[in-house]
């Protein structure tokens, strides 16, 4: 099936991260190196061409992905007011401002901005979702949970590993 070493392991590494996540990964060996789309490829192979990727546009989002997306400008918006810095009216003002501010230096098309913009919501919205914040429900789990970690350590040092 996999011909060679290498090939088993980019696929090994593939299965361990997440592709959509966008995360990085640190290079295991020194003839790896990271990638965007977080699998590790070798030095030497070809990087997709920029024609071959398929966009996301604005267009093109389902209504729950835009409801998600909306959301996640909301939560950038006010990270952006609390410093002081002027709100986006939308998904479209954000991208036309990423387009002004980084896209012309790199060079990107109004399709690769937006999908840019669209995939920073993206991580935004996964990293907000599990993370904390202290809700009352989320307080009362965590002290129950405390509390049954405390009692079974307790009860195993009082009374032995039971065999």
């Amino acid at each position: 099936m996999l011909s060679s070493p290498n090939k088993l392991l980019c696929l090994l590494l593939s299965l361990l991260c997440c592709p959509a996540s966008g995360l990085l990964v640190a290079p295991a060996r020194p003839g790896l190196r990271a990638t965007r789309c977080g699998v590790a490829r070798l030095q030497g192979e070809t990087d997709i061409a920029k024609d071959d990727r398929v966009l996301v546009t604005i267009e093109s989002l389902s209504s729950d992905y835009r409801l998600q997306m909306e959301a996640s400008l909301e939560e950038r918006n006010k990270e952006r007011i609390l410093t002081g810095q002027p709100r986006y009216e939308d998904i479209e003002d954000m991208v036309t401002k990423y387009q002004e501010f980084e896209g012309e230096k790199l060079g990107m098309s109004r399709a690769e901005a937006e999908d840019a913009v669209l995939s920073y919501l993206q991580k935004k919205a996964l990293m907000d979702e599990g993370a904390y914040s202290g809700d009352p429900q989320e307080v009362i789990t965590f002290v129950l949970l405390g509390a049954l970690v405390v009692g079974v350590g307790y009860n195993l040092i009082v009374n032995g590993i039971p065999q």
